[in-house]
């Protein structure tokens, strides 16, 4: 399993937050992290930018997790493993700020 399906279980922003955290330890600190959550054709999102302390780290998540950049921020999507509820009957998105800084 690739590190990142193993976050796809994470239905909740505070438990993958967490995951992200602890999944990007081994290249060091993130400074920053925002998550954009969505519903896609019935399926919940998780859009992530995150920046790490120094560039050589970005580029060694990046070139672990497969992932690109976009604005100078790492960028990666999600599609999380949760069933849609009756609030997620269209499309929608919600930023979702970090305030937990490892």
């Amino acid at each position: 399993m690739s590190a990142l399906a193993g976050l796809r279980q994470h239905g909740d922003i505070n438990s993958l937050k967490a995951a992200l955290h602890q999944l990007c330890s081994e290249f060091g600190r993130i400074t920053r992290l925002d998550i954009l959550t969505a519903m896609h054709e019935g399926t919940k999102q998780a859009i992530c930018f995150l920046r790490m302390e120094k560039p050589e780290q970005e580029q060694q998540l990046m070139k672990s997790l497969g992932v690109g950049r976009f604005g100078g921020e790492v960028v990666f999507v999600l599609n999380l493993d949760v069933p849609p509820s009756s609030e997620d009957n269209g499309p929608s998105s919600q930023w979702a700020d970090s305030d937990l800084y490892a």
